[in-house]
């Protein structure tokens, strides 16, 4: 559905319009872990053992305490979002994209949030249903209704869409959640050394996830810089006709890591490595699967968003060559989250954002679009290598493994 959102928008657009929504909503994506302070991370590795271990007051603590953080963080970053964009002047191009990113970025914030609480319970509908099906529907429907009514799909048309939509999904996520969060009363505040265990755990995890999502989304913000927006929502077109790769990913790093905290509360280390293995095999086979299907499928998918975007296949094979070298490594970032290994995350994604960017940059200058797509590939590559090894040196866990996956039923 996310896929069809994009070809819906990039069919009723003219192109350099859906260039700037792609400019909007990639920022948008961005930013926006860096607004839920790394609370949907840290909870990852906190509710699984709280409950595991029967402590349901701790659990309600934490699902309080981070949802109000999370709420004040991202209305103070979307505070300073509206002083920019006055400065920028709201009525220009930037100034307006400014301007729906602090509208969206408390209501993207609370979602990140209640999706990671909703990943550490193995709530897996919560965290893909709003998101993935509910979202892309009412902004489609939206901007299709619009578009028959006779007005133009502009970007603050589009915009004003988007940050309605996420606005509905994350009061609709949030009411779900807290309905199934309901127990007796906890009338105390979390004592204040739980409260700051939390906050000190949470606060590297921003980086961490923040630096993640600006890699996956390096490349688009740096041509949106450098190159005019048709080109931009060409690179586009062909990173999200790899969808399917992405949800991939995406379905193993929803399940990964639960299961990784599960098996450390028990301290069971050969029952980890077993996870680690059994997730890494499956990440990268479906990974392979899934990218022969799309590339064989990749003229088609693009001819989709019109006959303008197949030019673009040659980026989409690069873009797709970086995902297998990615899906290598499995779920090892997952680990060093829930290993509570922060510094060693950090300085990894700084180390492989710098060489993403510098990459970037130097290629697309020699060679455009081409540039971007092959920047990518050897950053993802790079961040593959460097995750195993600093995997394998502070955990002693192997998380590369190529074997062929060997399913069998495993503990809830």
């Amino acid at each position: 559905l996310v896929f069809g959102l994009q070809v819906l928008l990039a069919r009723l657009m003219p192109l350099e319009g859906y260039g700037g929504f792609v400019t909007l909503w990639t920022w948008l994506l961005a930013i926006g872990s860096f607004a839920a302070l790394g609370f949907a991370e840290s909870s990852v590795r906190f509710l699984p053992r709280y409950r595991a271990r029967g402590r349901e007051a701790q659990v309600r603590a934490y699902w309080r305490y981070g949802l109000r953080a999370v709420v004040l963080g991202s209305l103070a970053l979307a505070l300073v979002a509206l002083v920019l964009a006055f400065v920028l002047d709201a009525r220009t191009e930037p100034g307006l994209i400014v301007l729906y990113i602090a509208l969206g970025l408390p209501f993207l914030a609370v979602e990140y949030y209640l999706e990671g609480v909703a990943r550490s319970f193995g709530w897996f509908r919560l965290t893909t249903v709003p998101v993935y099906i509910v979202r892309p529907l009412l902004i489609g429907a939206a901007c299709f209704a619009i578009h028959f009514s006779g007005v133009p799909l502009t970007l603050p048309v589009v915009g004003a869409a988007v940050v309605g939509s996420m606005a509905l999904v994350s009061s609709g996520l949030a009411l779900v959640i807290a309905g199934r969060m309901r127990g007796p009363a906890v009338t105390a505040a979390p004592p204040p050394a739980a409260g700051r265990l939390w906050l000190r755990a949470s606060l590297p995890l921003l980086l961490v996830s923040g630096l993640e999502d600006l890699l996956a989304y390096c490349d688009v913000l740096i041509l949106s810089l450098m190159l005019p927006g048709e080109d931009v929502g060409l690179y586009f077109a062909a990173a999200r006709a790899l969808a399917l790769t992405n949800f991939v990913y995406y379905a193993m790093y929803l399940v990964s890591g639960r299961r990784f905290a599960l098996d450390m509360a028990d301290a069971d280390k050969s029952r980890l490595q077993q996870s680690v293995r059994e997730a890494s095999r499956l990440t990268f086979w479906l990974t392979v699967l899934a990218v022969a299907i799309t590339l064989a499928a990749g003229p088609i998918l693009l001819r989709a968003f019109g006959l303008e975007f197949v030019a673009a296949y040659p980026v989409m094979a690069i873009l797709a060559l970086g995902h297998v070298v990615r899906a290598a490594s499995g779920q090892a970032g997952e680990l060093l989250i829930v290993a509570g290994r922060q510094r060693e995350s950090i300085l990894l994604g700084l180390a492989v954002l710098a060489l993403n960017v510098a990459l970037t940059i130097v290629l697309v200058l020699a060679f455009g679009l081409y540039g971007a797509a092959i920047g990518s590939a050897l950053a993802l590559a790079g961040r593959s290598l460097a995750l195993a090894s600093v995997v394998r040196r502070t955990t002693g866990i192997s998380a590369v493994s190529l074997a062929l996956p060997s399913i069998k039923k495993r503990r809830a």
